[in-house]
C-alpha cells in the first residue's frame, strides 16, 4: 500500500498548475491575486523555487485551497523524494553487503576485490551458489522471490545433475518446493 501512495504524490507546483487550469486563470492573474511578482510565480510553477510558508498561505487563498494544503503537499513531496534517494542508497549498500559475503565465502574468486558492476542475475546466481542458507534472505531485501527463483531455474536448475544436491537443498529449504525431485527433473536440461 505504501508503494501505491508514493506513486500518487505530486509536487506543489503540479498541484498549483492543475488548479490554475481548473480555474481557467493564467500565471499573471495568480501573481496579482497573491500580490507577488510574476517571475516568483513562474519560478514556483517550474519547480525552480521552493514555496515559503507565507507564499503557500497566499497561494492557498488565491486558489481556493484549505489553509496549509500547498505547504503539506510540498512537504510530503520533498519527504518522499528524500526517502527515494535513501532507498536507492540503501539498495546499493545491501548489494555490496551481499557481494562481500559471497566473496568471503569463496565465491567470485576470479575477481580482484568485489565486482561492484556485476549484473543482478549474476549476483543472485553467485549468492545461491556460495552463501549459507541463513544468508540467502538478504537477497529478498533487494529482489523479489519470483526474480530469484527465475534466475535459479535458468542458471542453476537447468544445469541438471551437476548441481543436484545444491539445487535440492535450495528447492526444499529456500524456495519451499514440496517435491524437489520432481521439480528438478522437470526443469533440468540434462
Amino acid at each position: 500500500m505504501r508503494k501505491k501512495e508514493s506513486k500518487n504524490i505530486i509536487s506543489a507546483c503540479e498541484l498549483i498548475r492543475k488548479q490554475i487550469t481548473y480555474l481557467h486563470i493564467r500565471q499573471i492573474e495568480l501573481a496579482h491575486r497573491c500580490n507577488e511578482h510574476f517571475q516568483t510565480i513562474s519560478a514556483v510553477l517550474n519547480g525552480k523555487r521552493e514555496i515559503s510558508i507565507p507564499l503557500s498561505i497566499k497561494l492557498d487563498d488565491a486558489l481556493g485551497f484549505k489553509l496549509g494544503t500547498i505547504a503539506q503537499t510540498q512537504a510530503l513531496y520533498l519527504a518522499n523524494k528524500e526517502a527515494s534517494i535513501r532507498k536507492a542508497i540503501g539498495f546499493k549498500d545491501r548489494k555490496l553487503q551481499i557481494l562481500y559475503k559471497i566473496k568471503a565465502n569463496g565465491g567470485l574468486w576470479s575477481y580482484d576485490g568485489v565486482p561492484e558492476n556485476l549484473d543482478d542475475d549474476s549476483i543472485i546466481e553467485a549468492a545461491l551458489f556460495s552463501l549459507d542458507l541463513e544468508d540467502l534472505p538478504l537477497l529478498m531485501q533487494i529482489w523479489s522471490i519470483a526474480h530469484i527463483k527465475r534466475v535459479w531455474k535458468e542458471r542453476m536448475v537447468s544445469q541438471g545433475s551437476r548441481l543436484n544436491i545444491l539445487n535440492y537443498i535450495l528447492a526444499l529449504k529456500f524456495f519451499g518446493i514440496k517435491k524437489p525431485d520432481n521439480y528438478l527433473r522437470r526443469y533440468a536440461k540434462n
